[in-house]
């Protein structure tokens, strides 16, 4: 005990120097060559702004409210065998996933903790919920990555499909080698909880959906106007935070690239820190095949980045989420996209006759010109696009919950 007492002092100074130590160095390279570090900031905040906030802020304000409305305690009526027997999640849990899948990070962390925080979810399932729902948002994939970087939109949609895929594939596998978490539920009986059971086995599904959607609505119980205003702060609260941590880690990248790590590949660096950064680095690097740069494109994604995995963590610090499970987590993300996208990629290719490659074997060259996409100028077909995603999901998803249902009887 005395020896557990004097080490965190300790530690706690070594961690503050070596912080301090960081910091400074940054601010000393930043100092000695400020125009690349402006063009680094510039980039991100036109990234930021051009995608990452017309892409998550509808989004993000349709969750919170579709939350308060009871649509997250529906839909966990609908996909609740599915969460159970896959995931050995609640089946609450499955709109958290939907949003995730749909919105991408860090919306489905905001989902997990808006559902802890109203007492819907226990903090050991919100933090395996954060960590399962958080994937790239299908925008970035279809629109900037496989349109605006690659010039090859059914890539994109390939893309798409193992970054989902996977991810689902390591949630599961997950599941499978990790212990069953105690249950802490404040339940009634075993009596009178079979009671319960068995009253609402003799209503159709879609009728259990609807009541349990009613009765989170009721005990919710925000008028309209105080609900939407709270969910836009909350909304732009988060992508301001997002964009913070875009900035940083630009200007973090941009000084790793130039001074210690200049020897690496320029990808390596962007890969480990953020996403967008690192999807524009491998589209104009230079690799031995089509195959293997796709492959390093879709473990990124899988991987997303020290700033998404932060963006995320940090809306999780009430529940106790634990980094070394959700580290875990996106590494089997990442190797499983990597491998299931060089066995899908031949395959693929040969569907069609006369493909073009999405990657050139050089380096991209724009010409100077500014290829920032932006979603402002498509957003009504950007959200309605969002929409229709998360109803195929959520079709898709029940259709899988019902076999498991009827299986299990």
């Amino acid at each position: 005990m005395n020896h557990d007492k004097a080490v965190k002092p300790s530690s706690g100074i070594w961690s503050t120097l070596l912080v301090g130590a960081f910091a400074f160095l940054l601010v000393l390279a930043v100092v000695s060559a400020p125009e690349p570090a402006f063009k680094a900031t510039l980039e991100a905040l036109k990234l930021w702004w051009n995608i990452v906030f017309p892409a998550l802020l509808p989004f993000l304000v349709l969750v919170e409210i579709l939350i308060a409305y009871g649509w997250a305690h529906g839909v966990g009526v609908l996909l609740d065998p599915l969460m159970k027997k896959i995931f050995k999640l609640p089946g609450t849990g499955g709109w958290v996933l939907i949003t995730g899948m749909t919105a991408g990070f860090p919306a489905g962390a905001q989902a997990a903790a808006g559902m802890y925080k109203q007492g819907e979810l226990q903090a050991m399932d919100a933090g395996k919920l954060a960590a399962l729902s958080h994937f790239c948002n299908p925008m970035t994939i279809l629109v900037v990555i496989g349109t605006g970087l690659l010039h090859q939109p059914q890539t994109g949609y390939l893309l798409l499909i193992v970054h989902w895929g996977s991810g689902l594939l390591a949630a599961w596998f997950m599941s499978l080698i990790g212990k069953p978490a105690p249950s802490t539920d404040k339940q009634v009986s075993t009596t009178a909880y079979f009671k319960v059971r068995s009253k609402q086995a003799q209503r159709s599904i879609l009728m259990r959906a609807a009541t349990a959607a009613r009765d989170a609505h009721r005990r919710d119980g925000r008028s309209f106007g105080k609900l939407l205003g709270e969910s836009v702060t909350r909304s732009v609260q988060t992508l301001m935070m997002t964009g913070g941590y875009i900035l940083f880690f630009a200007i973090l990248t941009r000084v790793l690239t130039s001074y210690p790590l200049s020897q690496f590949p320029p990808y390596l660096v962007p890969i480990i820190l953020e996403i967008h950064l690192a999807a524009q680095f491998i589209s104009s690097s230079v690799f031995s095949s089509v195959s293997l740069q796709l492959a390093v494109l879709s473990a990124a994604m899988a991987w997303s980045g020290v700033s998404a995995q932060l963006q995320s963590m940090s809306m999780m610090r009430e529940t106790g989420l634990s980094w070394r499970f959700f580290m875990k987590k996106r590494a089997l993300h990442s190797l499983f996209a990597f491998v299931i996208t060089v066995l899908l990629w031949r395959p693929v290719s040969a569907l069609s006759e006369g493909h073009v490659p999405a990657f050139r074997t050089e380096p991209l060259t724009h010409g100077g010109e500014d290829t920032t996409y932006s979603f402002w100028t498509g957003l009504p077909s950007i959200i309605q696009l969002q929409a229709l995603i998360c109803l195929l999901l959520i079709a898709a998803f029940w259709v899988c919950s019902r076999f498991i249902g009827r299986h299990d009887h």
